[in-house]
């Protein structure tokens, strides 16, 4: 497959996605990434040093999905449970052979100084140290706000300071303290100026090409994240992306289009990171303003997704999984005629498998009883009939493919 992929783009995207889980706390780990660096910047680290530890930053949550657990993080220093994202990051980075890079860095950022491990690298542990800076002054800011974080520095530096010698490196907190005194450093985090200082920056050790069947890997770590904020919703994004490939081969789409509509099924719902655990897991209707909430999620998987350069065309067929062909779907309301085969193919895959698994507010659907929940949207106007006919004709192939970790329903 021709189409390349770039690292630093990817991790941007990733990070926007992280960002999500935050719902109003938006740009944390940016936020943390910008403290990190200028902090670092002090230390006299080399350029390949800096962007090592700005990626690490930007990713140092992404063992988090839920929303619960992110205000937790947020609010309560020393939560028990805090070292369990940790560990899910550090685990979730390790196959992968640049992003493993940070993977050590994000295990022990929440850390004290003073506990970490004696055969520690170093570099690992001075760059863990730095996200547990970034961390504690985020922290302190959102809960001071965020319209002038200029005139909150003073209480922030004295938070900081009282931390040296146990939480933080004494180093660490002399670097920050002579960051801190710059104006700049504290007006930069007003949200307004925090994209541009990332997307300014060279990044010159991360801006390697990955070929697509790499960033496939890559897809499924991003689906693995969003399929954890429930267990309902487990191995769901899997599912879809199995069923959705399994599709293609029969409507006889080429090998490279194959590829791509599985990345497209395995980050469909990226966007639902911004969904409250509450509305996720309601077991009841929602009500008009949670299904509001929720109806943005499609949108933002197309916002996460178009920014790749190379996934503009894969953004699509991920976002319009709630599009249907009369024109009554979301978020863009898409009518039949602007709406690929390979859209169609998600939005059925997406429905598939949604039946295939229990939901806070349902039981799972047996395999006998899926034709008729799809056919009535076929007759609704929302789902294509031919490929619903397709499916319908090979109910076990299409449920073994739509249920990686789920026993049949007849079973």
């Amino acid at each position: 497959m021709t189409l390349r992929i770039d690292l630093k783009s990817a991790i941007l995207a990733l990070s926007d996605a992280l960002d999500l889980v935050g719902v109003n706390d938006f740009q944390h780990g940016k936020r943390v990434a910008m403290i990190a660096r200028e902090t670092a910047l002090m230390l006299g680290l080399p350029d390949k040093r800096l962007d090592r530890l700005v990626c690490a930053s930007l990713l140092h949550d992404l063992g988090v999905s839920s929303t619960a657990v992110h205000r937790r993080l947020l609010h309560e220093a020393d939560w028990d449970a805090r070292h369990t994202h940790c560990e899910t990051g550090y685990c979730l980075l390790q196959p992968f052979a640049h992003l493993s890079q940070v993977a050590m860095a994000i295990r022990y950022h929440h850390t004290p100084w003073v506990e970490l491990p004696a055969g520690l690298d170093e570099a690992d542990a001075l760059d863990s140290n730095l996200i547990l800076l970034g961390d504690r002054v985020d922290a302190c800011l959102l809960q001071l706000g965020l319209e002038n974080p200029l005139f909150n520095r003073h209480g922030i530096v004295d938070a900081v300071a009282s931390l040296a010698g146990r939480e933080l490196s004494p180093e660490v907190v002399e670097a920050f303290l002579a960051a801190a005194t710059r104006e700049a450093f504290w007006i930069a985090l007003v949200p307004r100026h925090v994209q541009s200082y990332l997307v300014d920056l060279p990044l010159k050790d991360w801006r390697i090409t990955i070929d697509f069947p790499q960033f496939g890997h890559v897809a499924r770590l991003i689906s693995s994240i969003v399929d954890a904020k429930s267990h309902f919703t487990a191995a769901h994004s899997l599912g879809v992306a199995q069923l959705a490939r399994y599709l293609g081969e029969r409507v006889g789409l080429p090998a490279d289009a194959l590829a791509e509509v599985e990345v497209a099924g395995l980050m469909h719902d990226v966007g639902k990171l911004c969904v409250p655990d509450e509305i996720v897991d309601k077991p009841a209707p929602l009500t008009p303003l949670e299904f509001s909430v929720m109806e943005r999620h499609s949108f933002e998987t197309y916002q996460i997704l178009r920014h790749i350069p190379g996934l503009e065309q894969v953004a699509e067929w991920a976002a319009f999984h709630h599009e249907a062909l009369n024109g009554h779907g979301y978020p863009f309301r898409r009518s039949a005629e602007r709406l690929s085969p390979e859209a169609r193919i998600i939005a059925v895959a997406d429905i598939f498998q949604a039946l295939a698994q229990e939901r806070p507010y349902r039981g799972r659907q047996r395999v006998e009883q899926i034709p008729h929940f799809l056919n009535a949207f076929v007759n609704q106007g929302v789902l294509d009939g031919d490929l619903v006919a397709l499916a319908c004709a090979d109910l076990d192939g299409c449920w073994r493919a739509a249920t990686p970790e789920v026993l049949p329903a007849s079973a």
